[in-house]
């Protein structure tokens, strides 16, 4: 069969001043989809919007090419109204296709996209083994028969609804089949200003899933059971993206990486064995009570040049409310061992948590300051669908507004954020990112910090950076 997967790109005009800052990553998933397809014999075609552009027209065009009689593509909240456009173009121009949509804004909403006709099938859950199964099935007996994969919920012939949303979890992550980035314009991959390290840079997984249930984390829509991989076997991939294509950068998608102490180890290990920790810088994200000296310091050790540390407060109160199970204490003192160990540190911070006001924010913001960072990033809180915090909200009645584009959590049109604290109000809310942002970086010891010591941050990144700190600040 012909397969055409679609990596959408996003309304960046919904950024306002931001947008300068979004640049194309890789997609492991979808990269992934492409690897089993091509290992079951399918001939594949990749068209990465984001880092290619073009409108939706053009890539149904691209599709129409290919004479796909497949189309696959990932729907997350902000990119959905793209998706949507896209699935429709690739409708008008080659009506005879089946189109199928995965990932969790597909998996919370696949009814909709189904009764609406938007899309044929969602996949629910992991998706390479049930699309693997799915292909195969199409090309044997078409779309009914279906009926009996696990994982899809899909629309048959005769327009009956069938539904099975309970995915199925990997169990050998390592029987995966590499990623095929060779059908990537991978050339063009970085990662997002504050972990961009090195060029050509691409994205690999450690683990899948997520013990922790922190109540804004939309990935526990698609299961929390925890799988790690032979750290053997992600050495070994690594050497194989260093090699093949060139990549010196490595970025670990991993919920969180290190988890397992033991686990991790063994990789740190097996990269300076193989000279690989000289080669390749990697990042990643984690929690700060998974770190201790020694993880800290295999860590820099194995190649990691930056970790980002998902802190989100500096409110115990705050932290508390999301389930987050850190308190602040616990972070200054990661942050402090990170520090001592030379290991460059990102604060993940999100503003306008349930509950928060005015001063809770500037405590965070004052926090974010007084800790010791490399870099911050605070975010304005957004009810992903997924999280708890979403159905939190629907429940109440306050789940927001239903234009995707507009989940961003750097919108900077206050009457167009998606949630905001009973207390503080939108425009605060707006400005006080600003400000935060603006009294990290533009500290004097920080500007020296930047342009003498860290020097990662390219000009134009910064230029769009400060463009996006100090347009239309308030006094």
């Amino acid at each position: 069969m012909r397969v055409a997967l679609i990596n959408p790109g996003m309304r960046l005009e919904t950024l306002g001043r931001f947008r300068g800052l979004m640049e194309p990553m890789p997609v492991l998933g979808l990269a992934y989809l492409a690897a089993v397809a091509e290992a079951a014999g399918h001939d594949v075609l990749v068209v990465d919007m984001f880092a290619e552009g073009g409108t939706a027209d053009d890539a149904a065009r691209r599709v129409a090419a290919h004479r796909a009689d497949v189309v696959g593509l990932g729907i997350l909240t902000p990119s959905a109204p793209v998706c949507l456009e896209v699935l429709a173009a690739v409708r008008d121009r080659l009506p005879g296709c089946v189109t199928v949509a995965g990932n969790i804004h597909a998996d919370v909403f696949a009814s909709e996209l189904l009764v609406t006709g938007a899309v044929d099938i969602v996949v629910h859950g992991e998706g390479e083994a049930t699309f693997a199964e799915l292909l195969r099935v199409l090309d044997c007996a078409g779309i009914d028969g279906l009926q009996g994969v696990p994982g899809l919920s899909f629309r048959g012939s005769g327009g009956a609804l069938h539904a099975d949303p309970g995915g199925r979890p990997l169990p050998d992550l390592d029987a995966l089949p590499l990623p095929a980035w060779h059908l990537f314009p991978y050339r063009r991959y970085g990662m997002l200003p504050l972990a961009d390290l090195a060029r050509p840079s691409l994205a690999m997984g450690a683990s899948r899933g997520c013990p922790y249930r922190c109540g804004y984390c939309s990935l526990l829509h698609a299961g929390s059971t925890y799988r790690a991989r032979d750290p053997i076997a992600v050495v070994d991939e690594l050497q194989t993206l260093r090699e093949r294509f060139g990549a010196r950068q490595i970025g670990f998608v991993d919920p969180v990486f290190p988890l397992g102490k033991d686990v991790f180890l063994r990789f740190a290990e097996e990269m300076r064995r193989r000279g690989l920790h000289r080669e390749v810088a990697w990042i990643s994200e984690t929690r700060v009570d998974r770190l201790d000296r020694e993880v800290v310091r295999a860590m820099r050790g194995s190649g990691c040049g930056r970790v980002l540390l998902g802190i989100e407060s500096g409110v115990d109160q705050l932290l508390d409310g999301v389930d987050k199970g850190v308190d602040t204490e616990t972070v200054r003192a990661a942050v402090r061992l990170c520090r001592e160990e030379g290991l460059q540190t990102v604060g993940l911070f999100m503003l306008g948590l349930p509950g928060e006001t005015e001063a809770m924010t500037r405590r965070t913001i004052d926090f974010a300051k007084d800790i010791g960072l490399d870099f911050a990033k605070f975010a304005i809180t957004v009810p992903f669908p997924g999280s708890q915090l979403y159905a939190d909200l629907r429940a109440s009645g306050r789940a927001g507004r239903r234009d995707w584009a507009e989940y961003s959590t750097f919108q900077p049109a206050p009457d167009k954020l998606v949630y905001v604290p009973r207390q503080v109000s939108n425009e605060a809310l707006v400005d006080l990112q600003r400000r935060g942002t603006r009294e990290f970086y533009l500290r004097p010891a920080m500007v020296f910090h930047h342009l003498v010591r860290v020097r990662t941050i390219r000009p134009r990144q910064l230029l769009h950076g400060l463009r996006g700190v100090l347009g239309g600040a308030r006094a």
